[in-house]
């Protein structure tokens, strides 16, 4: 099995390639690009600019080139982006937050909505209300940023942006899902829950499990 993984954090580049080799067998063969330029571009113009789509086409065509069995986007912010490119494409491309917007679909009524770069908030945002009305479902969707926690993960410090989205997610008033947008977020999963006692959402799980069901049904 081999997959290409599009990244635009260091720190998921890290931790998601051994979720691929324990899900798939040690002998998974696994390549990753590293992109910030897309995130931090388009937080510095404040929207996703015409550069960053051809950028983002030409790292999916340069995945493309290694035939993986799929290529893999851990960056939610990319998705809308992504499902535009996607029919461009011969080899299944997979989003990480896909499965985790529709479990929030289906199991919250007022979701909380974790993010610490605010190109995340809209699109997953939007994702997930997508879900809701194929369900039938009225959901609310309370957004709640922290990009100080960014901040703290780049240089390294995963205890600081941990305890970060802990004190956030005590905001979550009245919500009965709470949703860690970002894949980068995962490692506060268990703090979070720990926190506030609700159902916490994260994307790197779901996604193996999106990502086997596909290639079960190619």
């Amino acid at each position: 099995m081999k997959f290409t993984v599009l990244h635009t954090v260091m720190s998921v580049y890290s931790s998601f390639p051994p979720l691929l080799k324990e899900a798939f067998g040690e002998d998974t063969d696994v390549t990753s690009i590293v992109d910030e330029f897309l995130v931090t571009n388009a937080r510095a113009k404040g929207y996703f600019p015409p550069e960053n789509r051809r950028k983002l086409f030409s790292d999916l065509l340069s995945a493309s080139e290694e035939r993986p069995d799929a290529i893999i986007v851990t960056c939610s912010s990319l998705t809308p982006f992504v499902n535009e490119l996607r029919s461009s494409f011969d080899v299944p491309i997979i989003t990480i937050d896909d499965y985790m917007c529709s479990e929030a679909a289906r199991l919250g009524k007022r979701i909380a909505l974790l993010a610490t770069a605010p190109t995340t908030l809209e699109p997953t945002k939007n994702l997930i209300l997508s879900y809701a009305e194929k369900l039938g479902r009225e959901v609310e969707i309370e957004p709640l940023l922290d990009e100080e926690a960014m901040v703290l993960l780049k240089k390294g410090d995963v205890e600081g942006h941990d305890k970060r989205l802990e004190a956030l997610s005590m905001k979550a008033d009245g919500c009965d899902v709470i949703v860690l947008a970002q894949a980068s977020m995962a490692s506060a999963k268990e703090r979070v829950l720990k926190a506030t006692g609700r159902t916490v959402l994260t994307s790197p799980g779901g996604c193996i499990d999106n990502l086997r069901k596909v290639l079960e049904e190619r």
